[in-house]
């Protein structure tokens, strides 16, 4: 290309020379810039009218230039001109008569930051977070410490302050909820997951687009007890949307957190290109976050909508080369498409290649950039499950589950809690009546249940938490938790099961309705009214309740997540296994779109 180049401009010089003599004044090449806004947009045409100083200013008008635009595409023309949509230098090279020069114009004043605003940028912003729980108003609130006064503009509205607290009112289980705070006007963007009694704030920064990615730090909370949870991992990139699994665990207890991240746009538009039969270039573009404008090879702006787009230039294509088109969508991601001919037929040999090195300007380039990751359509067969109830059972310790343990009073009441979603209510200790709950790792559990009739205490004012629970009494507290009765109607009952063993017990009824429906079977005559329940029976039942027959796929990524956080050495051929690992994962359903 360098040798084309040069060989064209000394034939370009001989020629001057032959034709213009070495006696002659030589004629000044100028040029002259000017700008006007384009319509509808804070984009700027610039528009550049070469002249010689040394001809009249009739002969300049008549004259015409071979002038190369910024995307190093040639017009022959008196004038050219070329939209610019972003801050910088723009190049324009003219040849003429031997002569090469460019000239550059600066574009500044697009989406200009103020000096106000850039001190502002530069000032370092130091602050605390994280999320807190308010026990009276049974309500979490997120909680900013600030170097100094300063000016926060939260979801709630403005204050200047050195400490903000913003509550908020309402967050669904795995329903990410969004919001940004404002400091001093610099943007700080944040999520909220709960997950039954477990809260995880994503901490999102803005879009590097050096790696096109974004960091996110996570943090993890449950106000159900005293203990520091740490977050694995800590950290993360996004570099697109899509399912992301974080754990959040503390020295007693862990928790699965699968959720999908949407709405994080950092992807530039996909677009593809082809010849028509006409000599014209046909674009296909495609971008899910809408796209917004185009600008083409020889500076024309032109609006666009949609998620998707057919574009046909008008221009006829004449000479080999980079024919630059720039595609821009809503958020300001952009695609500089380059498509390079080298079969053109009607190629001039006097002038090279299409190509913005014409310009011998190093900051070129840099109009052209790609921002973001290339938007590539989903796959189809890719598969997603959403988590429609948390996990809601631990295990006894890391390496056991004891499927085959009896389950305490207090363990029962806090499960009844969890699959409730009942809001944390420390108060509901003092309102409390039982006099042996007091210093027990349940007790708030224990109150908050007992409140809401989950469970009875004893005519002696005990709860008696350690107590194992019976099947009797696990048949009882289904039938009569309210929030159950609509759950059970659903089941079809069986015919009447006939046991032996409970003709004149005081749960005969209570346990007819749950054996009935399957939730809880004796052994051949004998349903053992007043052995204590297992482990694996209780989650058996409450999966059965809830409808939780999860299908083959379902069940492969529950145990996907599964295997890649847990690993209970006592439950591998348990005839509840898939129960087990769905109460400790969470129920998962697959996405149909």
């Amino acid at each position: 290309m360098k040798r084309i180049l040069f060989f064209t401009n000394l034939l370009i010089i001989l020629l001057s020379i032959f034709t213009t003599g070495y006696g002659a004044v030589k004629d000044e090449l100028k040029v002259k810039f000017t700008e006007k806004e384009v319509s509808g947009t804070g984009f700027k045409e610039i528009t550049i009218a070469p002249y010689y100083t040394n001809r009249s200013e009739e002969s300049n008008e008549k004259y015409t230039f071979y002038i190369y635009l910024p995307s190093g595409f040639m017009v022959e023309a008196e004038t050219a001109s070329y939209v610019a949509d972003r801050n910088g230098e723009y190049p324009f090279t003219i040849y003429d008569n031997g002569t090469k020069k460019t000239f550059t114009y600066k574009v500044k004043n697009i989406g200009l930051v103020s000096e106000d605003e850039d001190d502002r940028k530069n000032d370092n912003i130091n602050f605390e977070y994280g999320l807190k729980y308010d026990y009276e108003k049974k309500q979490i609130f997120f909680s900013m410490q600030l170097d100094k006064m300063r000016t926060v503009t939260t979801p709630a509205g403005k204050t200047v302050s050195n400490e903000v607290n913003y509550y908020i009112s309402s967050v669904k289980d795995n329903v990410p909820f969004s919001f940004s705070m404002d400091i001093d006007k610099k943007v700080y963007d944040y999520r909220v997951i709960k997950s039954g009694e477990y809260y995880l704030l994503i901490s999102i920064s803005q879009v590097n687009y050096n790696d096109y990615s974004t960091v996110v730090e996570y943090f993890g909370y449950n106000f159900t007890n005293n203990l520091t949870y740490t977050v694995n991992p800590p950290k993360d990139l996004y570099d697109d949307n899509g399912n992301y699994v974080v754990l959040v665990k503390s020295e007693n207890s862990q928790h699965v957190f699968s959720f999908d991240i949407d709405g994080i746009d950092y992807r530039r538009p996909s677009v593809d290109s082809y010849l028509s039969s006409d000599d014209t270039l046909t674009l296909e573009i495609r971008e899910d976050f809408g796209l917004d404008y185009l600008i083409s090879f020889d500076g024309k702006y032109y609006k666009l909508n949609g998620t998707s787009a057919e574009y046909n230039h008008k221009t006829k294509i004449k000479y080999n080369g980079d024919y630059i088109f720039t595609v821009v969508d809503k958020k300001g991601n952009r695609t500089a498409k380059k498509i390079t001919l080298k079969s053109m037929s009607k190629l001039p040999r006097r002038f090279p290649a299409i190509e913005t090195a014409v310009h011998d300007f190093k900051h070129t380039d840099t109009l052209f950039e790609n921002i973001g990751i290339e938007y590539k359509e989903e796959n189809d067969e890719k598969r997603h499950f959403k988590n429609i109830l948390p996990a809601y059972m631990s295990g006894k310790s890391p390496e056991n589950f004891n499927p085959d343990a009896p389950v305490s009073r207090a363990e029962m009441v806090t499960i009844f809690c969890r699959l409730n979603n009942l809001p944390y209510d420390t108060g509901a200790q003092l309102k409390s009546v039982f006099t042996d709950i007091e210093n027990h790792w349940a007790r708030d559990y224990i109150a908050m249940g007992s409140s809401k009739k989950y469970v009875s205490g004893y005519k002696d004012k005990t709860f008696k938490p350690d107590n194992s629970i019976t099947r009797a009494e696990f048949c009882q507290m289904l039938t009569k938790i309210s929030a159950y009765k609509s759950l059970l109607n659903t089941l079809p009952a069986s015919e009447n099961y006939i046991y032996t063993d409970i003709g004149n017990h005081w749960a005969k009824k209570e346990i007819l309705t749950i054996s009935n429906r399957y939730l809880l079977l004796g052994i051949g005559d004998h349903f053992s009214p007043d052995a204590a329940i297992t482990r694996g029976e209780v989650v058996h039942a409450v999966n059965m309740l809830y409808g939780y027959n999860p299908s083959y796929l379902e069940l492969a990524h529950i145990s996907t997540l599964y295997n890649k956080y847990y690993s209970f050495k006592d439950i591998s051929g348990h005839k509840y296994y898939n129960d087990i690992i769905i109460s400790v994962i969470g129920m998962y359903r697959e996405k149909i779109n």
